[in-house]
């Protein structure tokens, strides 16, 4: 009988209560990530994606179009991905590519750079219509400099051409560049289900030129744990992209740096 009350009156809560809590914990956040084509270039495709397996990516990004197949090919062949192409709207290259990609569940980021008017909306319309029979989406890369350089202008683009597999790609280094830091959670939320993907880097928040706006992760002042821990609080389901155009240094080592500043990172945030 003592055994019993003992159970009931101190056993018993303490494993109902591990359970209550266990259900309460929300789901640790790990999005995919990959690495731009800019952060590699240092051997061949079949190297380049054996050493990505080798450090934890889970594949490659924002690649050119040429030899789109070869590095499809050399992705796969060791379990990873090519999650998206780079490439600007009136590239002749685009039918290409959205072919190569069919069922690939990638993603063409789409900058532009011409004036917005009912030819290029309908331009947009029909590349849409052709990645969506191919399992594709489209995602604005809105670029400093570019017509489409800023977050707002993206949205209203992709309201217009009205697509569901229109959206819009985040990119913290051009925000940096183009927009006022204090707006990115408001931004990020206001993109709702438009993000459809997300680039980062190291950066100094107080940084114009781009050796200062795109650095290894594990270096500048801006604080990742602010992008990434909204990016948790908003569900976000997409893939996110380390940003490297012309960062200085080893490609190899800065990649360690980034993915290993990348782990810490999700460890932290998955504490809060």
């Amino acid at each position: 009988m003592l055994l019993v009350r003992f159970i009931f009156c101190f056993v018993v809560p303490v494993l109902f209560g591990t359970l209550i809590a266990s259900a309460a914990e929300p789901d640790s956040f790990s999005p995919r990530l990959f690495v731009f084509q800019n952060g590699v270039d240092f051997g061949s495709y079949q190297e380049e994606a054996a050493i990505l397996k080798e450090l934890g990516y889970d594949g490659i990004g924002s690649v050119k179009p040429d030899r789109l197949g070869e590095r499809i090919a050399a992705c796969e062949a060791v379990g990873l991905n090519v999650f998206s192409v780079y490439i600007s709207l009136g590239d002749p290259r685009i039918a290409k590519v959205i072919s190569q990609l069919k069922n690939h569940q990638a993603t063409i980021e789409l900058t532009v750079r011409k004036t917005i008017d009912k030819d290029v909306i309908k331009e947009i319309q029909g590349i849409a219509d052709s990645a969506a029979r191919a399992n594709l989406q489209i995602a604005i890369y809105p670029h400093a400099g570019f017509t489409i350089a800023t977050i707002d202008p993206a949205l209203e683009l992709v309201k217009k051409v009205n697509r569901q597999n229109v959206g819009v790609m985040f990119n913290l280094c051009h925000f940096l560049k183009s927009e006022n830091e204090s707006d990115l959670e408001a931004t990020l939320t206001r993109m709702g289900e438009k993000l459809f993907a997300v680039s980062t880097c190291g950066a100094d928040s107080d940084g114009s030129e781009w050796k200062d706006l795109i650095q290894p992760l594990d270096k500048g002042t801006f604080q990742q744990t602010r992008l990434l821990g909204t990016l948790k609080k908003l569900n976000f389901q997409g893939v996110i992209g380390i940003q490297c155009y012309a960062v200085q240094g080893d490609k190899q080592a800065n990649l360690q740096r980034s993915i290993k500043a990348w782990k810490q990172i999700m460890i932290n945030i998955n504490k809060q």
